[in-house]
């Protein structure tokens, strides 16, 4: 296949329009409005997704569906069943925490532009039914129980709160929920990290101290402006929807068709929610210290290879929870790696745009070229070192792998399951 042609910039989506996209946006503004950090988010875009693909199945009978493998009524309407679907997740998500009537505006808006009908009513009530058995599996997978624990430590590599905030670790607990595709959370948990008194770990604080510090970094004006176009932090729609921004603009440009829509997403989304619980995982069984907390704390006697820097500050504020390995590189490890295999290709052209920096736009010429960028900024932003980075992406595509190859199959003869 040849490189595809370079994306148009995302632009607003109508009623009218693929009705999987339509309601994708009504997700990620919900995220946005709640805050969600990334592993919550990842984890409600693929509850939202696997229901929408479910509800689409149920009409079509095409594929083998997440959880819903039952028939719809025969007629229903699929975008009636796909709004049905969406706003149920919406208000049992997001309903106390972003805007539910935004989420009605929006219900309202979908609906009036299906003619009024039996097929119309199966559609709405089918999506609803679909929408609810999603929900009650997801109830039971421990997203809404903390664990009670002890995760801070002032041991030498163990990981320790960071300044300004000191802030407590965030979802410590994660990496126990149930994932969606994956056969247990450390199924693809990272191999341990350089050894606390090794040259690879010297190594990699020297290179942090070199790129990724406030002042004086080597870095180039080009990499500092990544850190902000990829940080995707709170108040915008994450890394897992900087992704979904990617595929819908991939979705218009490919045309694809309403299945074929909710096929990429629904793989898409339950890939990186993998991730997430994979990569919290790893994060609270390792604990490794963040590099600003090692850069300032190692000493030759725990290191005859390091160089102590006491006074180093990183470009971006470092966040609460463990440093091995990066979310940000496992996310996109696994969406790239669902994207390429959807497309049968890495070499896809696109252009992006950023929440973080408006008006910026970034080109690529592969999937794998924007995934190394976005892997690289969290070391040029100070918060990551490169071992993190690395195992975090190999993880990511391992888990985008097993996703693909395991969930949503083809029915061998084209009829329901």
């Amino acid at each position: 296949m040849t490189a595809l042609a370079l994306i148009a910039l995302a632009a607003p989506l109508a009623a009218a329009d693929n009705a999987v996209l339509y309601w994708n946006s009504q997700a990620m503004d919900a995220v946005r409005l709640a805050r969600n950090p990334p592993p919550i988010a990842s984890a409600f875009y693929a509850t939202y997704h696997a229901a929408i693909f479910d509800a689409v199945n149920g009409i079509t009978h095409t594929h083998h569906g997440w959880l819903v493998n039952e028939a719809a009524p025969v007629g229903a309407n699929m975008d009636a069943a796909i709004s049905s679907a969406s706003f149920t997740i919406l208000n049992a998500l997001w309903g106390q925490s972003a805007n539910p009537r935004n989420f009605q505006i929006a219900y309202d808006k979908a609906l009036a532009g299906i003619p009024d009908g039996q097929t119309k009513t199966d559609g709405i009530a089918w999506g609803k039914k679909v929408a609810q058995a999603v929900l009650a599996a997801r109830a039971t997978s421990g997203f809404d129980k903390p664990i009670p624990g002890v995760y801070s430590s002032t041991d030498a590599g163990k990981w320790r709160e960071t300044p300004p905030g000191f802030r407590p670790p965030t979802l410590p607990f994660w990496g126990k929920v149930v994932p969606f595709v994956m056969t247990s959370p450390d199924q693809f948990r990272a191999p341990p990290p350089p050894a606390l008194d090794s040259q690879e770990c010297a190594d990699e604080l020297a290179y942090i101290v070199k790129f990724g510090s406030r002042d004086g970094s080597e870095r180039t004006e080009y990499q500092t402006q990544g850190t902000v176009f990829w940080a995707d932090d709170l108040g915008t729609a994450t890394p897992p929807g900087h992704w979904n921004v990617i595929a819908q603009d991939l979705t218009k440009r490919n045309k694809l068709s309403v299945p074929e829509t909710a096929r990429l997403f629904a793989l898409l989304n339950m890939a990186t929610a993998d991730a997430g619980i994979s990569c919290w995982d790893t994060k609270f069984f390792y604990r490794t210290w963040r590099p600003e907390t090692a850069i300032r704390e190692i000493t030759t006697q725990l290191n005859p290879h390091a160089v102590p820097n006491p006074d180093f500050i990183p470009l971006m504020t470092t966040p609460s929870f463990p440093s091995y390995t990066s979310g940000h590189s496992t996310f996109s490890g696994a969406a790239s790696r669902i994207i390429e295999r959807f497309f049968g290709t890495d070499n896809i052209e696109f252009t992006v745009t950023s929440e973080g920096s408006p008006g910026a736009v970034r080109s690529y010429k592969s999937l794998s070229e924007c995934r190394k960028e976005i892997g690289m900024s969290r070391l040029y932003g100070g918060i990551h070192v490169m071992s993190d980075n690395l195992e975090g992406t190999k993880a990511g595509l391992k888990i985008a792998d097993w996703v693909f190859d395991n969930a949503l199959q083809p029915n061998k003869d084209g009829t329901k399951p």
